[in-house]
């Protein structure tokens, strides 16, 4: 994988999703992929999702099917931590 801060993330009509900077994918199945970049993990939901490219050495995933949400899984300090930091 090319050595750099950086990824891309394009959505094409919610059909088609190209994803760089990726380091693991740690799941997929049709509904569901759970992807590592850049150290943050990347939750893909939709539909009759399938991987039509998984490229692990330049980190690279193409995904065709319903696509429905993108988060990144950040964590969020508790209110505790952030009163009595």
């Amino acid at each position: 994988m090319e050595n750099s801060k950086n990824h891309k993330l394009i959505c094409d009509s919610r059909k088609f999703l190209q994803l760089t900077g990726v380091e693991k994918v740690e799941s997929s199945n049709e509904n569901q992929v759970v992807c590592v970049v850049l150290g943050v993990p990347l939750v893909i939901l939709g539909k009759d999702m399938h991987m039509k490219k998984l490229d692990v050495v330049e980190g690279q995933i193409e995904i065709e099917g319903q696509i429905d949400s993108i988060k990144y899984q950040t964590e969020r300090k508790s209110i505790f931590k952030r009163i009595f930091k």
